[in-house]
């Protein structure tokens, strides 16, 4: 088997490659432009625990991922592409709208485009966001819920979405698409491109006892999943391809944490004296997240195992060690 893993040197890349290497015998290409670097100056695959596999087994084309041609993938002979490559701050796809379409939308749509022309058919799994669903009318939120974005990175990426499922829908390709609720853990950049997510964020200011930051009131709610639970749901969508073709699955932890509690709990964690503060709230910001999994969990007997004090503690260690 070869897998293709887009985005390979992010947060959900390395911790991908780390567990495929443990759980297949593929071999694995990686294709990343690493602009994350000019934020986050830290080896991207320093998580991997198994150094000589990674070294016989893993090749990265430094590259953007919207220069792949149909002739290099079957040339490598391609088995799965998971497509994880995204810009994904949402306050930054308000300020430049048009970068977002062309990399997340534009981009996955060309991809397609170029898989319809391969050889060897590889099955596309297209990582998603729960930010496609919008304000929940209803918690947890499954799968047939209501799509309503409220940012351009969410209209980006439920168009990538759908166009993924056209190749199924039409030309019975092999797709499947996962949303992924809020992920945290080792390796979360805690500056993408001058906006920081949740996580990182909250820990990096506890460790150093700074200021911890709530927009309005703290009360909205994320469904945070430790990352390790994310990507074994990737593996396992990936092994079960027969089941998993034209689904849109899923993955998280099924519990509410407000942002509060989350801040509260990182400092309590950390042993930290940073003080919460309160700025204005931020536009287009959701109100509650929760996933519905019964989907995923049926078809594939995928739970998250990390409890969040777990994960977090993890977490905390790691960055740590970063910033020591």
């Amino acid at each position: 088997m070869k897998i293709l893993v887009t985005g390979s040197s992010g947060f959900y890349g390395s911790h991908l490659i780390d567990l495929l290497l443990k759980e297949t015998d593929a071999e694995i290409y990686g294709v990343d432009n690493l602009h994350r670097l000019e934020d986050f100056p830290v080896d991207p695959f320093e998580i991997i625990e198994d150094k000589e596999k990674f070294n016989e087994r893993f090749v990265n084309w430094e590259m953007d991922y919207r220069d792949l041609k149909a002739e290099k993938i079957d040339e490598a002979g391609i088995d799965t592409i998971i497509h994880l490559a995204a810009l994904v701050s949402i306050p930054e796809s308000m300020q430049k709208p048009m970068e977002y379409f062309e990399s997340n939308e534009k981009g996955t749509f060309s991809l397609c485009q170029e898989l319809l022309k391969t050889k060897s058919k590889p099955f596309l799994i297209y990582a998603s966001s729960p930010e496609v669903y919008g304000n929940p009318v209803y918690t947890p939120m499954d799968t047939d819920h209501p799509c309503r974005p409220r940012s351009f990175y969410a209209a980006t990426k439920l168009a990538a979405e759908k166009q993924c499922m056209v190749l199924h829908e039409w030309y019975k390709y092999p797709v499947s698409v996962i949303r992924n609720f809020n992920t945290y853990g080792e390796n979360q950049s805690n500056s993408y491109r001058g906006y920081a997510a949740v996580v990182p964020e909250f820990v990096t200011r506890s460790l150093k006892n700074e200021n911890i930051k709530i927009h309005g009131n703290g009360k909205q709610t994320r469904d945070l999943m430790y990352v390790k639970d994310a990507v074994e749901a990737y593996v396992r969508v990936m092994k079960e391809r027969e089941k998993t073709q034209g689904e849109v699955f899923n993955i998280g932890t099924g519990i509410q944490t407000s942002i509060l509690d989350l801040a509260k709990k990182i400092r309590d964690i950390s042993g930290s004296s940073s003080e919460l503060v309160y700025e204005s709230e931020r536009a287009a910001d959701l109100e509650r997240l929760e996933a519905d999994c019964s989907k995923t969990e049926k078809l594939l007997k995928w739970k998250p195992e990390y409890t969040i004090d777990k994960g977090l503690d993890i977490t905390i260690s790691w960055f740590k060690k970063l910033l020591e």
